[in-house]
């Protein structure tokens, strides 16, 4: 029987390669460089977060759990929100815990568009949003977000005008 080499997707070759990795690339050969390219510190993570993965591992979880995760998990998480924000949230309805931000910005995106489809991307932007919505078979329309003394500023007339039918996000 004949092993199947499947060809990648378009969509996945059409997505060019990361800036932020590349240049990972290059730092992880050096010695002394902060890991800041990826969004992290150089500090190790807090005891207590150690402990409570231990912890949490000896009482047994460690099997999957409920798609939007754990249900006291969503409860926490919606109370903290009403109290930094003052929003209440139904946490069975208004909360899903991933892996990951990149991989809840991959669900969202994937949620909202269509091959063929529209997202306006403000710029500069983290890459990883144009990436994903070029991997769903969609386009990245980028609007400069200028900047104007020490803050960026959305350019609504801009913004407005990007707007066309296929259009389905912006962010």
């Amino acid at each position: 029987m004949r092993a199947l080499k499947p060809d990648l997707a378009r969509s996945i070759l059409a997505v060019s390669q990361s800036r932020i990795r590349e240049l990972a690339d290059i730092a992880m050969a050096m010695d002394g460089v902060l890991r800041l390219y990826f969004g992290e510190s150089n500090q190790p993570t807090a005891q207590y977060i150690k402990d409570a993965a231990i912890g949490a591992l000896k009482e047994g979880y460690t099997f999957y759990t409920e798609n939007a995760g754990l249900p006291s998990l969503r409860a926490a998480i919606a109370r903290k929100y009403e109290e930094i924000h003052g929003v209440v949230l139904d946490p069975a309805q208004r909360i899903v815990v991933t892996a990951s931000g990149v991989q809840a910005l991959h669900l969202s995106i994937r949620c909202v568009l269509d091959p063929g489809d529209e997202a306006i991307v403000l710029t500069p932007a983290w890459p990883n949003g144009s990436a994903i919505v070029g991997m769903c078979s969609a386009h990245a329309i980028h609007i400069s977000h200028p900047l104007r003394g020490d803050r960026y500023e959305i350019d609504f007339d801009a913004l407005e005008s990007a707007i066309g039918n296929r259009t389905r996000a912006c962010g």
